[in-house]
């Protein structure tokens, strides 16, 4: 009787401990990805307006499991539109992105 009271106490627990753990990792990996896209757009906004242009999607150094792409688009002669979208595998095996975007002009 004790044995059946424990279990039916500590597995629902024991569900919501695995749950939590699954959402503090997917949240991690959303959370570098975001400090990613961010350092690469400071990044952008550091070269002259003539320089900034698209890049590939690439492995990103020194985290491994994550990419970045930057796709650069002229909405006006003296205005560019810059997305960085960044690529991770979170623990459910499918691939995950954030994309943070802003525009930079020359004036």
């Amino acid at each position: 009787m004790v044995m059946v009271i424990v279990v039916a106490v500590f597995y629902p627990i024991l569900g919501m401990l695995s749950t939590g753990l699954f959402a503090s990792n997917d949240l991690r990996g959303s959370n570098t990805a975001v400090i990613l896209a961010q350092k690469k757009l400071e990044e952008v906004k550091g070269t002259s307006f003539s320089s900034i242009s698209s890049e590939a999607k690439g492995a990103v150094t020194n985290y491994p499991g994550y990419s970045r792409q930057v796709l650069v688009a002229a909405t006006y002669t003296s205005l560019k539109d810059i997305a960085v979208i960044v690529y991770w595998l979170p623990g459910k095996g499918t691939e995950s992105s954030i994309s943070v975007e802003t525009f930079i002009a020359n004036y």
